[in-house]
């Protein structure tokens, strides 16, 4: 099987999933996203969320991530809750808040395209995150 079909096989097993986007890159380091990433950290931009701070080289080389990694496969899943919200008078919930968890719902998605892949292109070594 080519990477063209491979390719093709996973975007259409990630829309039958559910996500929006798929998108499909070769696993390297990105040098002008690292650069990027500690400028904004070096200003202090990631506020309280000191945790950007860590593992700064395998946000920047999915090689990193995954040894022998060759793809990247990035997704998009719209979580936007449906239903209005709920009449309080002035108090507002911020949309996130009042809709269902995303987290479990992406985990269990991304698990089940992982499965997809390896069943129909062969057994990979991936990471769901």
């Amino acid at each position: 099987m080519n990477s063209r079909t491979r390719t093709q096989l996973i975007k259409e097993a990630a829309y039958r999933l559910g996500f929006d986007f798929v998108g499909v890159a070769k696993a390297e380091k990105m040098d002008e996203e690292s650069r990027r990433l500690e400028a904004w950290l070096n200003k202090g931009m990631h506020g309280k969320m000191q945790y950007m701070e860590n593992y700064f080289e395998k946000r920047t080389d999915p090689t990193k991530l995954v040894e022998g990694a060759k793809s990247v496969v990035t997704l998009m899943y719209n979580y936007f809750p449906k239903e209005k919200q709920p009449e309080t008078g002035t108090l507002k919930i911020a949309k996130y808040a009042y809709g269902k968890d995303y987290h479990p719902i992406i985990r269990h998605k991304l698990k089940a395209l992982l499965q997809i892949i390896n069943e129909e292109i062969g057994e990979v070594h991936g990471r769901c995150f």
